[in-house]
């Protein structure tokens, strides 16, 4: 089969005669749309443990069923699946932290090729059947729309409620779409990119270039009725901008570590923000079975609608052409079409 490999740190490949997956027990999917992340470019670049080469990345997918020893999904079968599932018999999974589970059923590889194997198990807990209408690259988006759905929820998210987003890439919009679709009364976004300023205006949100006005405390201050937002959310994994946003949150509520920090990186809180504001500081890394299945529901019944999110189509021949993309500020969403 036609794949991506990811062979050494900063080097992909394209390979026309990669070897096809084993069914085992589960099911061959012939991938439709596979979506490029944050996680597959730190990958490549070599700042992902557990991901090393030879391997094939990819995790955001939707496909058709090619083969099948499962009786719930048959050959043709319009599927999008989840990257992976908890044990579910876990402390960690009992506890509905099943994002945290240690012994995580996964795919065996990626999705950057032409088929990819599904785990009975996996399937059985996750594939959804996509419906006619809905596009391969909207079902593929179902998974980092999930990571967003823990992250509101871990919030305690209420209809009604504001939210600053600091950065306006792709999860940092996903920010801003779920949280008009879950009825935000104010949607502010901070984002020096006049690109993506122009675009979370158009899906509804307050924006504001922080070069040129850097106190984005005051200026979501005012727009909230002195009160502050009730969610910040920093999708951008810098410690200084995390440090930076951290009283903008309104007494009482949330600021969420979205975007991964460094491991040894550390971060200047202040006291009286978590004591006498009684702000809460939480981040959230994945996403449950739960949240996949809600993801899954809201794309499938059109409750939401990511179309604007995707900028950019690319042929596994292109991978190359594709990751460059996808690391351009101008773009948000590359979407490789096997």
């Amino acid at each position: 089969m036609k794949a991506a490999v990811f062979t050494a740190p900063g080097v992909i490949e394209y390979n026309p005669n990669y070897p096809d997956p084993q069914i085992g027990n589960g099911i061959i999917l012939q991938i439709k749309a596979a979506g490029i992340c944050g996680t597959d470019i730190k990958a490549l670049a070599g700042n992902r443990p557990g991901m090393e080469p030879p391997m094939i990345l990819g995790h955001e997918f939707s496909g058709q069923v090619i083969e099948s020893n499962l009786s719930e999904f048959k050959v043709g079968d319009r599927l999008s699946v989840a990257p992976y599932a908890g044990c579910g018999i876990c402390d960690l999974c009992l506890n509905d932290r099943e994002e945290l589970c240690r012994k995580k059923i996964f795919t065996p590889d990626g999705c950057f090729s032409e088929k990819m194997a599904i785990p009975a198990s996996l399937a059985k807990k996750t594939a959804w059947h996509v419906p006619e209408g809905i596009s391969w690259d909207e079902a593929a988006l179902a998974e980092p729309l999930a990571c967003v759905v823990l992250s509101l929820r871990s919030c305690h998210w209420e209809p009604g409620w504001s939210i600053l987003v600091v950065g306006g890439g792709f999860m940092g919009l996903l920010h801003v779409v779920l949280a008009k679709t879950w009825g935000a009364n104010r949607i502010l976004l901070s984002e020096p990119n006049p690109k993506r300023r122009k675009i979370a205006e158009a899906l509804g949100a307050t924006v504001i270039d922080p070069i040129a006005n850097p106190d984005l405390s005051k200026w979501s201050s005012e727009l909230t009725g002195g009160r502050g937002p009730n969610v910040v959310v920093t999708p951008v994994g810098i410690p200084e901008v995390v440090e930076s946003v951290i009283d903008c949150a309104a007494p009482g509520g949330y600021v969420h570590l979205f975007g991964g920090l460094p491991k040894d990186k550390k971060l200047s809180v202040s006291s009286y923000t978590i004591h006498y504001r009684e702000v809460s500081l939480i981040g959230t890394s994945g996403f449950r079975t739960k949240d996949y299945r809600l993801a899954a529901d809201m794309i499938a019944n059109r409750k939401i609608d990511l179309t604007d999110l995707i900028s950019k189509h690319y042929s596994l021949e292109d991978v190359k052409e594709a990751f460059s993309s996808a690391q351009n500020q101008d773009n948000l969403k590359i979407i490789i079409n096997p």
